[in-house]
C-alpha cells in the first residue's frame, strides 16, 4: 500500500512544510506574482498616538509631531498678538479715590445731608404743631395715625407704583419730590399764616357740643386740617423720600461704581 502511494507522486502530500509551500507556489504561480506586486506598494507610516508616546524609553527624546500643525493653525487664526498687553493709564486719584467716583459720591452725600436735615426739622415740628394747636390735644395722635396717615401712605404707594410703570426714573424722581417741596413751601408762606381764617373752628365747636367730648380727636382733625396734612407729609417724607427716592437714585447713579 505504501509503495502504491509513493508511485502516485501527485496524490502524495509532502511531510515538510517548506516543500508544501514550494509546491503551492509552482502550482499557483499567480499568487506569488500578486504578493510581489503588493509588496512594492509603500505602507503608510502612522504617527504614534499620545498613548504610545507615554511609553517611550528613558533615554530617547520626545518627538514634537504637532508643532507645525499648531503653528499653521495659529497663523490661520489671525495676526500674532503682542506678548505683553499695554497697561492702561492710571486714573487720577484723591486720597486713594478716583476723581470720577468723587464727582458722584460728594453730590450724593450733600443731597442725603439735606434730606436728613429737613426730615429732622419736620419730625420735631409735626408733633408739636398738632398737639399745641387750639382745640386739639394729645388724643388726636392715635386718630391721626390710624384714619389719616395709614390711608394716605397706602394711596401714595399705589400711585407711586403706577407712575413707576409709566415714567422714566428721572421723571419719576422729580414728579414725586416736587409735590413735597411745593407743599412745604406753601405751608410755610400761605397755610400757616392764614390758619386762623382757613380752619373751621366755629363749626367744630358746634359739633363738639352736640356729639360730646368722645369725638374730640376726630373733630380736632377737621378743626386743624392744615396741621394734620403737614403731619402726614412729614411722615411720608421720611418713608418715601429717604427710603425709596434717594436710595433708588443712588443705585441708578452708582451702578458702574458699585
Amino acid at each position: 500500500m505504501a509503495t502504491f502511494v509513493q508511485t502516485k507522486g501527485l496524490l502524495s502530500l509532502p511531510t515538510n512544510p517548506k516543500s508544501r509551500a514550494s509546491l503551492s507556489r509552482h502550482l499557483n504561480p499567480s499568487h506569488g506574482l500578486k504578493n510581489r506586486f503588493l509588496s512594492l506598494n509603500p505602507k503608510p507610516i502612522c504617527a504614534p498616538s499620545l498613548s504610545v508616546a507615554k511609553f517611550q524609553p528613558l533615554g530617547s527624546k520626545p518627538k514634537n509631531l504637532f508643532i507645525c500643525r499648531a503653528e499653521a493653525a495659529a497663523a490661520a487664526d489671525g495676526p500674532a498678538q503682542p506678548a505683553f498687553e499695554e497697561v492702561e493709564a492710571e486714573k487720577p486719584k484723591l486720597l486713594g479715590i478716583e476723581i470720577t467716583t468723587l464727582k458722584k459720591i460728594i453730590p450724593l452725600g450733600l443731597m442725603f445731608f439735606c434730606i436728613l436735615f429737613n426730615y429732622t426739622i419736620l419730625r420735631d415740628t409735626k408733633d408739636v404743631l398738632v398737639v399745641t394747636a387750639r382745640g386739639s390735644s394729645a388724643e388726636i395722635i392715635p386718630f391721626l395715625k390710624t384714619w389719616v396717615n395709614l390711608p394716605m401712605a397706602v394711596g401714595f404707594m399705589l400711585l407711586y407704583t403706577k407712575l413707576a410703570n409709566v415714567l422714566s426714573k428721572q421723571a419719576l424722581f422729580y414728579s414725586v419730590i416736587l409735590p413735597f417741596i411745593g407743599f412745604f413751601g406753601a405751608f410755610g408762606f400761605v397755610l400757616y399764616p392764614l390758619s386762623n381764617y382757613i380752619h373751621p373752628e366755629a363749626f367744630a365747636d358746634k359739633l363738639l357740643n352736640i356729639l360730646g367730648p368722645r369725638f374730640l380727636g376726630p373733630l380736632a382733625i377737621m378743626r386743624i386740617w392744615s396741621f394734620c396734612l403737614f403731619y402726614v407729609m412729614a411722615v411720608l417724607w421720611g418713608s418715601v423720600v429717604i427710603s425709596v427716592l434717594f436710595w433708588g437714585f443712588a443705585n441708578q447713579v452708582n451702578d458702574s461704581v458699585l
